[in-house]
């Protein structure tokens, strides 16, 4: 019985130690998530600018926003200027 129960122990044994190397592979690499995470922001305010962006043009156009076309061509003569 003592034999049986020292196999068991030993199966039990390297199913953990298996695991525990899994683990390890799992969280080994920190840089690439941080990383990702830094893409993944800098994708949001992007996109979350854009996206207020289009907004207010579309409110504009719609003349739901009074004066927002002039702000959008004070821009544009100041754009315009630096590329002459």
């Amino acid at each position: 019985m003592d034999e049986h129960t020292a196999e068991e122990g030993l199966k039990h044994l390297e199913h953990i130690e298996n695991e525990l190397e899994e683990i390890k592979e799992r969280t080994s690499a920190q840089r690439p998530p941080f990383i990702y995470g830094l893409w993944q922001g800098a994708g949001a305010l992007v996109g979350g600018i854009l996206m207020l962006a289009l907004l207010g043009w579309t409110l504009s156009f719609f003349g739901v926003i009074p004066g927002f076309a002039v702000i959008a061509s004070y821009f544009q003569n100041i754009v315009s200027h630096f590329h002459q």
